[in-house]
């Protein structure tokens, strides 16, 4: 498997990807391809952009995308979107994935790393496994 930064050549490869993962139980979304290729440009075109991909034997496995943010002292990235195929999933590609990016982050003087994911999901409990925190001072709110 080799880990690199995302580039724009992945994107459509990704959004593939991105339709059959949340196509699938508990997410049941459906993305078309043209609106999950643009979900995926967003966040890439977005100031401060980064990624991952996974790639295994010239194809796509895995990715995580998402921007830094300026805060008062130091930076945070918000990570957008990540997922793995799910054939592969289990096998600790994820975890290299975020493992990358954090390496990868520090050094642009990100000290905080957050996300939106379904709670009481597998992503949920994935995204504890590496050490991600629920936040008991921050609630999301829709109107």
């Amino acid at each position: 498997m080799k880990l690199q930064p995302i580039e724009y050549q992945h994107l459509n490869e990704c959004a593939n990807l991105f339709i059959s993962v949340f196509s699938n139980s508990p997410w049941n979304e459906t993305w078309t391809q043209e609106a999950a290729l643009e979900r995926l440009e967003d966040c890439y075109n977005t100031p401060g952009s980064y990624g991952i991909v996974a790639i295994v034997e010239d194809t796509v496995c895995g990715f995580a995308i998402g921007h830094a943010e300026r805060w008062y002292q130091d930076k945070h990235f918000f990570l957008r979107e990540m997922c793995v195929q799910s054939t592969k999933q289990r096998n600790g590609i994820g975890s290299k994935i975020i493992d990358l990016l954090q390496r990868s982050l520090v050094s642009e003087r990100v000290s905080v790393i957050y996300l939106l994911t379904m709670r009481d999901s597998p992503a949920e409990a994935f995204y504890e496994k590496c050490g991600f925190l629920k936040n008991s001072k921050m609630i999301v709110m829709l109107k």
